[in-house]
This record gives C-alpha cells, structure tokens and sequence, in this order.
C-alpha cells in the first residue's frame, strides 16, 4: 500500500529551501536519479518552514530515504526537520 511520508522544516525561508532543493537534485543526480518508491512529491510552505510530501510505495522506502539520506541534506544545510509524519494513502493516481 503507498504512504505519504511528511517532513516538516522549520523555521526555514524559501530560500534556505532553494539551496536544500539544489543539494537534493545533485545528490539524485549522483546517484543515478530518484530514489527507489519515489512515486511524487510536493513542497509547500507552512507556518514559519516549508513541508516535504512524498507519495511512496511502501513506508520502508520512504523512510529509508526521508531518515536516511534527506535528513542528512537538510542538517548540511544548518535547517532542522521535525518528526517524519506517516499516513495512507488510499487512492493515488496520475493525470
């Protein structure tokens, strides 16, 4: 069953985003593209930060990169991510 896998960053501007965003694209880059289970993902802000939102196939795969690898990218960065937030995903469907 897919999850959806929320990461909260905060405080944080959009800016300090933009530079977390472009280490995540180099990383991916690097190695070889998307991580595995990666089905979509969306950024937005919320309060004084911003949310990550990924569409996953299976929670280990989405924790494995969220706790893994992106929590690595954002503490390179001087940001600092809540608790990784888990939740079903009932339907999940592409235009």
């Amino acid at each position: 069953m897919a999850v959806v896998l929320r990461l909260t960053v905060s405080p944080a501007t959009q800016e300090q985003f933009n530079v977390l965003d472009d280490r995540v694209g180099e990383a991916m880059t690097a190695a070889g593209g998307p991580p595995a289970g990666l089905m979509s993902h969306v950024v937005y802000p919320e309060g004084e930060g911003f949310v990550v939102a990924g569409v996953w196939r299976s929670e280990t795969e989405g924790r494995d990169y969220v706790d893994g690898r992106l929590r690595e990218l954002i503490a390179e960065v001087d940001l600092t991510p809540g608790e990784t937030d888990v939740v079903p995903a009932w339907s999940f469907a592409r235009p």
